[in-house]
Parts: structure tokens; C-alpha cells; sequence
């Protein structure tokens, strides 16, 4: 039962006379979009105080149509599917029997298959009838195949047409959010002028920026809503728009492959005497007498030749002395060559005896600096040597001077001796009283140190010198 009242609504009103076969029914298409509309509202009634509820509910009377429209474009979509879907099964089923003679446009044969073909329904059968129907009328091929063209052109201007419903459908819902947009963008302006108009009382300015946020809301909700919905469905209606005129093409294809080719063209009785007759008529009448045209021809071709054959010896003279003067040239030219050869051999060998003249003076100014080199090298070597001697000199002098230090250190405990037997002296003077062994004592121990303070009062040269590895030798 379901079935049936698909195929009650996919079938087309005048499809005989208007040519409508897939056209879809407005008044479906308002209703399903009505019962679309009623069936989402419906369904988010309990999810009305989610954000989805919110979205759909108070974001102002976009939405609804939105949801409308979008109703109506998806029912014009399915339907065009399924009436597509059907017309493309019955041209895969379809064909043509050979024992059936289109080539006898009046056979009954004939007028049976095209009535039965016209009782089918599907639009390739209709086709194919109208085409047949034009063959039987006729008798001839040719008209049936203008006949064709025509309703294929036809086909294919009310295939473009049908489409420019549901076009301005997708092309109006993202008016609809962007209307959306404004409306509440000036609801959220409006709302910030109020806050700015109480901005002594707090829980007014609350209020105020509340409206503010639900009007940007409105704006951008409507938007996305209706951005979504456009893009969802004008990919489906392309791919069904593309789906209906490649069976339009395929439809086409099969009339023009499987059909025309099997009617043939009219008969035309045509009499070859009388044609044969008419053309030695108007020959012997229009055209002249063969021999009174070749005598004055030959003539003509005489005087042609003549004159022919002198302008062709005055253009050999010319030749010739062109190509006598051309020789001429070539042989003074051939002479200024090689002149300019014999000049430019006699440079090329005064250059190069300047090259070897030059290249000798070279290798005798390298011979030079060569032995300016050699004994500069020698001189540096025997400075090095020199040097290198000289520093040996000083470090063994150095040697000695840092023994002489190293006596000298060893005899300071000698002083420290002496000082501490110079301080027993004294202390023994005072208990003793013996002066004069005291003096005596004294003198001696200072002459002893003089002879010490003498060496150690000699000057002294140190000499340090620093190796690559940053120390310094003693």
C-alpha cells in the first residue's frame, strides 16, 4: 500500500501533454515541508531549556522558516531521486526486439509498439513513442530524427528549469541567517544604549548586558543555523541535478544508438531518363561548341608560349650577369681574406715572440728572487744559530747566579747564629763585666758578617725566559 502511494506521487499530472514526466508536486512538497517542520519542533519540546532547545526555540523567526525551507528543499531532492532512480532502472530494462519492422512505417507492427510503448509510463518508453509516432506520420527517418533533437533540447531546457525552485530555496536560507544577523545585532545595540542610559542602577546594567549577550546570540545562531543547512542541502540536490542529466544523456543515447538506425528514410521515385535528357539538354543549350573554343585557345597558348619563352631569356641575361657580378665579388672578397689572413698569420707570430721574450724574462727574474731567497735563508739560519747560543750562555749563567742564591740562603742560619751568640755575649758582659773579651767577641763576629753582608751586597742579573708551554725555567 506504502508502495502504491509512492508511485501515485511520483507520478506526473499531464505527462502526455506537458511533457512533466519528472516533475514533482508542489503541493507534496509544501506538506512534507509542514510535517518537517511540526516533526523537529516537536521533538526538542522536552529539550527545550537545553542549549539545543534554546538554539532552535528563541533565537527569533528565522529558524522556523529556515527549518521550512529546508523541509521543502529536501522533499524536492528525495523526490527527484526516487523519480530518477525508477526512470534509470526502466532504461536499463528497455529494448527493442528485431522481429518488430521499423523500417515499414506503416506496418501495424509498428503503430502496436509505439502504443504500447506510450502505455508504459517510464520517460524513455515516451520517448521512444513520440519519436515513432513522428516516424509513422512521416515515413521518414530524417524527420523523426529532427523530431528527436527537438525533444531532447526540450528535455534539457525543462530539466534546468526545474531546478531553479529548489536554487532559490538554498539561496534563501542564508539570506534568512543573515537576517537573523541584523535583527540581532540591533537588539544587542539597542540593549547597550539602555545600559548606558542606566548606568547608576547595577541590577539594570545586569539586565541591560543580558539582552546585549542574547542579542549576539540571535545574530550568530541564525547564521550558523542557516549556513548548515544550505551546505547540507545543496550537495545532495548537485549530485541529483548531475544524476538527471546523465539519464538524460543516456536516454538520448539510446534513441539515437538503438532506435533511428533501425527507421529508414523515404523513398524517392526518381525518373534517370528524364534527368539524363535534361542535363544533354541544357549542355547542348548553355554550353558552346567544343571545337569553336579550341582554336582560339591555341592561339592563345602560342602567343603565350612566345612571350614565355622571351621573358624567360631576358631573365636568364639578368641571371647571368647577376651571377657574373656575384663571382666578381666573391673573388675580391676571397683575396681581401686571405691579405687579412697573411696580416693576422705575421701578428700571431710577433705576439708569440713576445710571449717567449716575456716568459724568458720571467723565469730569469724567478731565478733571481730564487737566490735572493736561498741567501736570506742561510743568513737567518746562522742568526738562529747564533741566538740559540747566546740563549744558552745566559741560562747557564742563570744557573749559576741561582746557586750563588742557594749559599746565600744556606748561610742565613749562620746569621741567626751569630745573633743569638752576639745576644749570650751581652748577657754575659752585663754578669761578667768582661768588657774587653766582649769587644773583642763583637769585633769578630762583625767582621765575620761583614764578609757575609759583601757577598750578599754583589748585584745580581736574572734573566727569565718563557717556553711556548707558558712555563719559565730557572
Amino acid at each position: 500500500m506504502k508502495n502504491l502511494k509512492l508511485k501515485n506521487l511520483l507520478k506526473p499530472r499531464l505527462r502526455n501533454s506537458k511533457r512533466q514526466e519528472l516533475e514533482v508536486s508542489l503541493p507534496f512538497v509544501f506538506f512534507f515541508s509542514a510535517i518537517w517542520t511540526l516533526a523537529i519542533y516537536g521533538v526538542l519540546i522536552p529539550f527545550r531549556t537545553t542549549p539545543l532547545g534554546i538554539f532552535m526555540y528563541e533565537r527569533g523567526f528565522t529558524q522556523y522558516v529556515v527549518i521550512a525551507l529546508s523541509g521543502m528543499v529536501l522533499a524536492i531532492t528525495v523526490l527527484k531521486y526516487f523519480k530518477l532512480k525508477s526512470e534509470s532502472h526502466a532504461l536499463r530494462k528497455i529494448w527493442i526486439a528485431e522481429h518488430i519492422p521499423l523500417e515499414k512505417p506503416n506496418s501495424p507492427d509498428v503503430a502496436y509498439f509505439r502504443d504500447r510503448l506510450a502505455k508504459d509510463g517510464s520517460l524513455v518508453a515516451i520517448r521512444c513513442s513520440r519519436v515513432l509516432d513522428a516516424y509513422i506520420h512521416s515515413g521518414d527517418r530524417a524527420a523523426a530524427t529532427e523530431f528527436a533533437l527537438d525533444d531532447s533540447s526540450f528535455y534539457l531546457s525543462t530539466s534546468e528549469s526545474s531546478y531553479s525552485f529548489p536554487r532559490i530555496l538554498i539561496w534563501a536560507i542564508p539570506l534568512l541567517g543573515f537576517l537573523g544577523t541584523v535583527l540581532g545585532i540591533s537588539q544587542a545595540v539597542g540593549g547597550f544604549s539602555g545600559v548606558l542610559e542606566q548606568a547608576e542602577d547595577v541590577e539594570k546594567i545586569k539586565e541591560g548586558i543580558t539582552s546585549v549577550t542574547t542579542g549576539l546570540a540571535v545574530a550568530f545562531d541564525t547564521t550558523l543555523l542557516a549556513l548548515c543547512f544550505s551546505i547540507l542541502l545543496m550537495i545532495p540536490l548537485v549530485l541529483v541535478e548531475r544524476y538527471e542529466t546523465r539519464l538524460l544523456l543516456g536516454i538520448d543515447i539510446f534513441i539515437n544508438d538503438k532506435l533511428l538506425p533501425r527507421l529508414k528514410n523515404k523513398n524517392k521515385d526518381v525518373n534517370v531518363e528524364t534527368i539524363n535528357q535534361a542535363v544533354k539538354g541544357a549542355i547542348d543549350e548553355y554550353f558552346p561548341n567544343p571545337e569553336a573554343l579550341i582554336e582560339p585557345a591555341q592561339i592563345y597558348a602560342e602567343k603565350a608560349a612566345h612571350v614565355l619563352a622571351q621573358g624567360f631569356i631576358e631573365q636568364i641575361s639578368k641571371v647571368q650577369d647577376v651571377s657574373s657580378e656575384i663571382i666578381q665579388q666573391v673573388g675580391e672578397v676571397r683575396s681581401l681574406a686571405s691579405s687579412d689572413r697573411q696580416e693576422f698569420m705575421n701578428f700571431f707570430h710577433q705576439q708569440q715572440q713576445a710571449n717567449q721574450e716575456l716568459i724568458a724574462g720571467i723565469k730569469a727574474t724567478i731565478e733571481e728572487i730564487k737566490t735572493n731567497q736561498e741567501s736570506i735563508a742561510i743568513g737567518l739560519n746562522g742568526q738562529a744559530t747564533e741566538i740559540s747560543q747566546t740563549l744558552e750562555k745566559a741560562a747557564q749563567a742563570l744557573e749559576n747566579r741561582v746557586a750563588n742564591l742557594e749559599q746565600a740562603a744556606n748561610k742565613i742560619p749562620q746569621l741567626n747564629q751569630f745573633q743569638q751568640s752576639l745576644d749570650h755575649n751581652l748577657q754575659s758582659m752585663e754578669k761578667t763585666a768582661q768588657l774587653e773579651e766582649v769587644l773583642i767577641g763583637v769585633k769578630e763576629n762583625l767582621a765575620q758578617l761583614q764578609l757575609i753582608l759583601k757577598q750578599m751586597t754583589q748585584p745580581r742579573k736574572i734573566t727569565l725566559i718563557e717556553h711556548q708551554n707558558g712555563n719559565i725555567p730557572f
